[in-house]
């Protein structure tokens, strides 16, 4: 649908063809035509399918080893070490510099990661005991480490001594009792006739087995007669292929 409107004269372009010797009048109607229009018989416009975006630019891939080509006279030898030891904000330091040793050296940065990984194992070390030691209040302050040094590692020596003493004393006691229920365990059974079952004896076998009295005797804490019959059951071993 064609509809006339009156394009106003500062609308249309300085330096269009109406301008250049053709004067419209102002009473002159043009035709616009609106995109929107009511005659739908035509067929939708159809765009060409663009092409592979190619940079005009460059190629697919840069060239490798290329300098980047700069314009002016090329640098002196000693312009270039000049410039090889500036340095620039925001960047490593040159090569040369103290920084830039103390940022690359290997020796250096193992020397203080050993270091303070050993401060913080001694360290470790020292407030296990200064928490968890029962004898913890012998543990002399950290101040006189430098007014009496001698006496500061004399008293810790002593606080990790009984400490060292008294954990194997708990544990020599924790193993009697371990030993002493089972003891106690095996004297119940054999007395009532409970037969464990064990794996172990169920595919190899029992081993030698130990009388009431020897049960008895572990059970109670008592001590074993000496047993005089050692030489009979000696001579009643037998021989296996001729050799005992």
């Amino acid at each position: 649908m064609a509809v006339r409107a009156i394009i106003p004269r500062f609308l249309l372009p300085l330096q269009g063809p109406l301008w250049r010797g053709v004067r419209i009048p102002l009473s002159q109607n043009v035709l616009v035509r609106f995109a929107s229009s009511s005659d739908r018989s035509q067929k939708p416009i159809v765009l060409e399918k663009p092409a592979k975006f190619n940079p005009p630019s460059h190629g697919s891939r840069l060239k490798r080893n290329t300098t980047p080509k700069h314009y002016g006279p090329q640098l002196t030898p000693s312009e270039i070490a000049a410039r090889d030891r500036k340095h620039y904000p925001g960047l490593m330091a040159p090569e040369g510099t103290w920084s830039h040793w103390f940022w690359h050296s290997r020796l250096l940065h193992t020397f203080i990661t050993m270091g303070v990984l050993f401060a913080m194992a001694i360290c470790t070390f020292f407030m296990n005991y200064a928490y968890n030691s029962p004898f913890k209040d012998l543990a002399p302050p950290i101040s006189d480490l430098w007014r009496q040094p001698t006496y500061f590692f004399a008293a810790w020596k002593n606080v990790i001594s009984l400490h060292e003493k008294d954990k194997a004393t708990k544990a020599r006691e924790h193993r009697t009792r371990h030993l002493d229920d089972i003891a106690k365990r095996n004297y119940y059974m054999k007395v009532h006739g409970i037969e464990a079952k064990n794996p172990v004896t169920m595919v190899f076998g029992k081993g030698e087995e130990k009388s009431e009295e020897e049960l008895e005797a572990a059970a109670l804490g008592r001590e074993l007669p000496p047993k005089e019959d050692s030489e009979e059951k000696s001579a009643q071993k037998k021989k296996w292929l001729g050799i005992w």
